[in-house]
């Protein structure tokens, strides 16, 4: 599931062109938007959801029973559901007269565990849409669109599931046993019992999530033991490391790290906490299906626009049938616009190949930013990883000047 159909992304720009929910007096306080969207949520269609703000950021989460069919695709009733709340949404937002920049909108599955589907958007482009400044064309491809398996989710499940398998001492986890140091190691058989008592997770890739996790240990030492008692008295805290990858589902736990370890007679430990602080979280959806942080519109066209590279080739039929877009990614750090891509000539390499590449990705650049009035940055970084990673620099004044002809494309390849 790594794309969300268009017929509902049309059916929501539709619903929001024909809505009434703007006017020139705010209808809806901006101390109540929270409210007002749960309460025309519940009584125009009876669906239940949460909502939160965090800054200029609205975020909105609604589950739903039955979010993919059987072909593990949105099912039509969930598209209803999604099309109301985001009309909701819209028609508060449009109305309030509370500054908002941002929203989200998470459905998740309450059957199939960790499958979700988000819609993240700018309400300056609803505004555009509305007053037909944008097409609806263009408003579809400013919506971020996600239809996936959420790995911390998914992966928190199998480590509960994990350590229930180990308090039951199951057959599946006998050689994995030892890494819950030091309880099964020197706690007599059948005393030993973990319980979790804090999770917390990082997205640290689209499939891979790191958790923290802090539990209470009991057990009975053994005999040749009963020293460890003094040290790890029962009811100790205790903390480990899992690091999952949902690629490889039903098993996605590809390593544990323990607090405690031995070392010849010693007993070390690890700063899991300091381990787990060294890993950015990817993700902005968190496990409660609201944003994490607030999100700004420079991370908004960082995501956009590394997805609408991968769209920009497929989309022309002359790049489509000469390039191939393997990756695109975009960040955006100390106003500097990172983006990574993977493209690859579908035949024999031709000589114009990186200018052509160059050029249409930062003809893309330039529009958006253009089109948002978008001038809060230094400079862009182009870096294609099928060219061995060689860095393409342009400041906020050159990517100006080669929207306006002023740099050629061969320029950039030769200069830049």
């Amino acid at each position: 599931m790594n794309s969300a159909p268009a017929k509902l992304i049309f059916i929501i720009l539709f619903l929001i062109s024909f809505s009434s929910g703007c006017s020139r007096e705010a209808t809806y306080s901006k101390n109540n938007v929270e409210e007002s969207v749960k309460k025309l949520c519940k009584d125009e269609y009876g669906l239940d959801v949460d909502v939160e703000i965090l800054g200029s950021t609205l975020g909105v989460y609604i589950p739903i029973e039955g979010l993919v069919n059987e072909q593990m695709k949105l099912d039509e009733e969930a598209e209803e559901k999604i099309n109301d709340v985001a009309l909701s949404i819209y028609r508060v937002t449009m109305s309030s007269d509370r500054p908002l920049k941002i929203f989200t909108l998470t459905a998740r599955d309450t059957k199939t565990y960790g499958a979700e589907f988000i819609v993240t958007g700018a309400l300056y482009d609803v505004v555009r849409f509305r007053l037909l400044d944008i097409s609806r064309g263009e408003h579809g491809k400013r919506i971020l669109r996600d239809f996936k398996f959420n790995p911390t989710l998914t992966s928190e499940l199998k480590v509960r599931e994990l350590f229930v398998a180990v308090n039951e001492d199951s057959s599946s986890i006998q050689q994995i046993k030892p890494l819950f140091y030091p309880i099964h190691i020197v706690g007599q058989k059948n005393s030993q019992r973990i319980e979790i008592i804090d999770v917390r997770s990082k997205e640290i890739s689209s499939n891979e999530a790191l958790l923290h996790v802090k539990t209470k240990e009991y057990y009975t030492p053994r005999p040749e033991f009963a020293m460890y008692s003094a040290i790890f008295p029962s009811g100790f805290e205790n903390e480990y490391l899992f690091l999952s990858d949902i690629a490889t589902f039903p098993s996605p736990i590809k390593e544990i790290i323990a607090k405690y370890f031995p070392s010849g007679t010693d007993i070390r430990e690890r700063d899991l906490q300091e381990i787990f602080n060294q890993y950015e979280d990817v993700g902005y959806i968190g496990v409660n299906g609201l944003p994490k942080r607030e999100l700004t519109i420079d991370w908004f066209l960082a995501e956009q626009i590394a997805r609408r590279i991968k769209f920009l080739f497929a989309e022309n039929k002359l790049l489509d049938k000469r390039f191939t877009v393997e990756d695109s990614k975009g960040l955006v750090q100390d106003k500097l616009f990172q983006f990574t891509f993977s493209i690859t000539p579908s035949g024999e390499p031709k000589e114009d190949d990186r200018e052509i590449i160059l050029s249409n990705i930062l003809k893309l650049i330039a529009k958006i930013f253009h089109r948002y009035w978008f001038d809060d940055f230094e400079g862009v970084m182009l870096i294609d990883t099928n060219a061995g990673g060689q860095p393409t620099y342009l400041s906020k004044d050159e990517l100006a000047r080669f929207r306006k002809g002023r740099i050629k494309p061969k320029d950039i390849i030769n200069n830049y």
